[in-house]
C-alpha cells in the first residue's frame, strides 16, 4: 500500500498502515483527553479556593457578630 503522510511517501503492507493509524488516533485522543482534564482540574482549584475564601469571610462576619 502506497502512504503520503505530510509530505512522505512510503510503501507499507496494509496491517502496518492501520496499526500506525490506531496508534496515531489513541495518542491524539490520549492528548485531548489530557488538556481538558487540566483545565477542569484548574476551573475546580480555582472554585475551591473561592469557596474556601467565602466560608472563612462568613466564617469572620458572624464571630464578629456574636461579639
Amino acid at each position: 500500500m502506497d502512504v503520503s503522510y505530510f509530505g512522505a511517501h512510503g510503501h507499507v503492507p496494509l496491517r502496518v498502515a492501520l496499526l500506525l493509524a490506531a496508534v496515531a488516533g489513541i495518542l491524539l485522543t490520549a492528548l485531548a483527553g489530557s488538556a481538558r482534564i487540566m483545565q477542569l482540574r484548574a476551573t475546580a482549584r480555582k472554585h475551591r479556593r473561592a469557596d474556601h475564601r467565602a466560608v472563612k469571610a462568613e466564617a469572620k462576619d458572624s464571630s464578629k457578630a456574636r461579639r
